[in-house]
């Protein structure tokens, strides 16, 4: 029940004194290894390696007294306690800081980040399959495939190359109730075209030259399980036709065979590509399109989920150094970098970098050992080349021809200064 409210009289008028609700949090502490840890305001909390902190952590490189939260005038901040190695706020060690949503602490080798309190249980639920995000695009990611996991119907998943769509099928596969039969994967890109109708639906003996036993395909090697298949828009516009057909009536013909198998699978697909447009220009067919994407899933590029990358590095880290049996480190700048980084190879380029660069360094791997080399040179060495000296034309011409140089042709030039092609070769021929 809920209490009732008393009333006290003074000399006055009375007062209605209402039982006080109690605080609600603002702000959500979470981590890899624990329960998000709600942050009420006014109430301080001492983190620490001491058996009495309120947030007990167990690091040699923390601090007993290593830093405290506290609340002022409604606003959260953080203060370090003297510790020896420092508190870092987004990789800048501080003595004091405020803390909002999105704000990266490091205690020690301790990190944690801050959220909202609705998204602290979203953040802390498992993702399926290995899969490990908190950044909004990839919780809705997330949801969908749990929504879809439990059905039978066909999945589509989109995104780009490196997304992670092989531990997004593999995710629908373990948590639908075919999770004890078979998970099939198959890439149609890798396969060559003549050996993709027996590779998809199996072959019997003699059906072409070398079929000396019969071989059967993943339909039926998926039986009872799932078949993914990836990469489905680089499949041949023929062997569409046969798909879209298997996937209505539920029976395959093998290569050479007569006989109709019926095949108890739930199919998965995957595509990076545009299978809109590949249908507007013949590439693929509009009719498996629709049968394919009855349930579609969107998987985020790495820069729609950022926020997320110190999470994928930890984890990776970990794995790494327990492939290569040495601790592998990364610098705050390094982590900082990264999630500044557009990665456009996505998650597997992420991962690559760190192998790359774990392999090469002794030390704490740096912003410079993680992060690609540019392809494109810096425009701002061209500023080294030096001006001659003189009137104000020569000089004046001087960077316009060094203008023509970087951009490779007056056309370009032109186009990247924004006037006509004409108006920059007179420009350049009276060195106006």
């Amino acid at each position: 029940m809920l209490a009732q409210p008393t009333t006290t009289r003074s000399a006055d008028t009375p007062t209605l004194e209402l039982p006080l609700a109690p605080p609600r949090p603002a702000l959500a502490l979470v981590t890899d290894t624990r329960p998000p840890l709600c942050l009420i305001p006014g109430r301080a909390l001492l983190l620490g390696s001491a058996p009495a902190a309120d947030l007990r952590l167990d690091d040699a490189a923390v601090s007993a007294r290593h830093a405290r939260i506290t609340w002022d005038r409604g606003a959260c901040l953080i203060e370090d306690l003297g510790s020896t190695n420092g508190t870092y706020v987004d990789g800048v060690r501080v003595r004091q800081a405020w803390l909002s949503p999105g704000v990266h602490l490091r205690l020690g080798r301790w990190r944690a980040h801050l959220v909202d309190p609705e998204r602290a249980a979203a953040a802390h639920e498992p993702g399926p399959s290995g899969m490990l995000g908190r950044a909004p695009a990839f919780t809705r990611t997330l949801a969908a495939l749990h929504r879809f996991a439990p059905l039978d119907t066909t999945v589509l998943l989109r995104g780009p190359t490196g997304s992670g769509k092989e531990l997004a099928a593999r995710a629908l596969h373990e948590h639908s109730r075919r999770a004890a039969g078979p998970y099939v994967a198959l890439n149609c890109a890798a396969i060559p075209e003549g050996l993709c109708e027996s590779e998809l639906f199996g072959h019997v003996r003699g059906a072409f030259t070398g079929a000396q036993r019969p071989h059967l395909g993943a339909f039926q090697r998926a039986r009872g399980g799932t078949l993914f298949l990836d990469e489905i828009g680089e499949l041949p516009l023929h062997l569409q036709a046969i798909l879209l057909r298997a996937l209505e009536t539920r029976r395959i013909t093998q290569v050479g065979g007569e006989q109709e198998i019926p095949v108890d699978v739930r199919v998965i697909a995957a595509t990076h590509r545009p299978l809109e447009a590949w249908i507007d220009s013949g590439r693929f067919r509009e009719d498996l399109f629709h049968r394919l994407g009855v349930l579609t899933v969107a998987l985020p590029a790495l820069s729609e989920r950022s926020e997320d990358i110190p999470l994928l590095l930890e984890r990776f880290a970990a794995a790494i150094a327990e492939e290569l049996a040495r601790p592998v480190q990364l610098t705050d700048e390094a982590i900082l970098a990264a999630t500044r980084h557009p990665w456009p190879g996505n998650i597997r380029q992420l991962r690559n970098a760190l192998m790359r660069a774990a392999a090469l360094c002794d030390g704490p791997i740096t912003a410079a050992d993680l992060l690609p080399p540019s392809p494109h040179p810096a425009r701002h060495e061209a500023a080294a080349i030096p001006i001659p000296r003189g009137s104000y034309a020569a000089m004046n011409q001087a960077l316009l021809s060094q203008v023509v140089r970087e951009s490779g042709s007056i056309r370009k030039a032109a186009r990247d200064l924004g006037v006509p092609r004409s108006t920059l070769g007179a420009w350049l021929r009276r060195g106006e």
